[in-house]
């Protein structure tokens, strides 16, 4: 008897607490400005990107890609007072004249104007010194089997003596490919051109982030991956070392903390990523991304790895790249760069560097 009392009593408690919702709407609540540009030491043009953010919307596929902020009026200024502006080249997208190049210690501050009255402003960065690449050079290392066979890439900054440095890296490969020609008419028939070599460049979008802490003046090494050796054609790494202010260090490292998150015990509390970007007239809009303003340094180095692999290695790399079919051979063309079947394919040149 006891027992049921008490199963009557909770069932009278719990469903007392029951509530029918009729009239639940979601509400879009992200309505944020997104800003990202940059200029460097090095000559332009720049760029400056502009969209406003949305929030879910379940039949739409474009609200994740955010919405161009169109003819705005989009300017930068240094600390003589001279006036930049740029021009809108597609929807929310603004370039500087290709003749813009920073100044080392200038500064300089982004400032936007939307259609909608809204006043964007970051703060005046200083552009620095670029950094100095001590070293950017690789090392085949054999093994036994293809898999293993590589070409170590060994890089370093030599980082500035008596100052707080920070550097922001990004890298990006280039790796040649080699696509099969069709077969040629019979003779008399002229044969007609086939490009065979292009080049594709895998996207990247992880930056290496480094700081002089406890090594001040010291080398600091750059942990990047290794080439392979699944084919011989050439490939090309490139390094673009910024020398960044510390605010802009921590947007980037916030970004980094939050996408390694794993939702372990001890991992970091996602926190609001905060750039050097601000409304000015209207202070609760609000405004990510940020204005970089940095030194910058490009460098590359080309692996030319048939001329660069011992014969036994070429002997074994080519018979792997043909039973894996790397080269396409079963799908001959005869102008790689209309192959689309190529992630990521750029055609016949390196972009200019």
């Amino acid at each position: 008897m006891k027992h049921l009392v008490y199963t009557l009593l909770f069932t009278i408690l719990f469903s007392s607490c029951e509530t029918e919702i009729t009239d639940f709407k979601t509400q879009n609540l992200s309505n944020s400005l997104v800003v990202y540009g940059e200029i460097t030491n090095i000559k332009g043009p720049y760029s400056v990107r502009i969209t406003y953010t949305n929030a879910y919307a379940p039949y739409d596929i474009g609200e994740f890609e955010g919405k161009p902020v169109k003819q705005a009026k989009v300017t930068i200024i240094d600390d003589l007072g001279n006036i930049y502006p740029l021009t809108e080249i597609r929807n929310g997208y603004y370039e500087t004249q290709k003749s813009f190049q920073g100044a080392i210690n200038k500064q300089y501050q982004l400032k936007i104007k939307t259609t909608d009255g809204l006043e964007i402003e970051s703060s005046l960065q200083k552009l620095v010194a670029p950094p100095v690449l001590n070293e950017l050079k690789t090392q085949f290392v054999d093994a036994e089997k293809v898999e293993d066979m590589r070409f170590d890439v060994m890089a370093s900054i030599k980082d500035k003596k008596e100052t707080e440095d920070f550097y922001f890296i990004k890298r990006q490969d280039f790796i040649q490919f080699l696509t099969t020609c069709k077969d040629p008419p019979p003779p008399p028939a002229p044969v007609p051109p086939c490009f065979s070599k292009c080049w594709r460049a895998p996207l990247n979008t992880q930056p290496i982030l480094k700081n002089d802490f406890l090594i001040n003046g010291s080398n600091i090494p750059l942990e990047l991956k290794p080439l392979n050796l699944y084919d011989i054609p050439d490939w090309v790494v490139q390094l673009d070392i910024y020398s960044i202010p510390k605010n802009i260090f921590t947007f980037w490292k916030q970004q980094e903390d939050q996408r390694t998150i794993g939702g372990g015990l001890f991992d970091k509390i996602p926190a609001q990523i905060v750039g050097n970007l601000r409304c000015t007239n209207k202070p609760e809009q609000q405004v990510l991304g940020a204005f970089v303003v940095a030194g910058l340094v490009k460098q590359r180095v080309t692996v030319r790895r048939f001329h660069e692999i011992p014969a036994e290695a070429g002997i074994k790399v080519q018979a792997y790249a043909d039973f894996k079919n790397v080269r396409f051979k079963y799908l001959k063309i005869d102008d790689c760069s209309q192959a689309g079947f190529i992630e990521n394919n750029i055609g016949f040149n390196l972009p200019e560097f």
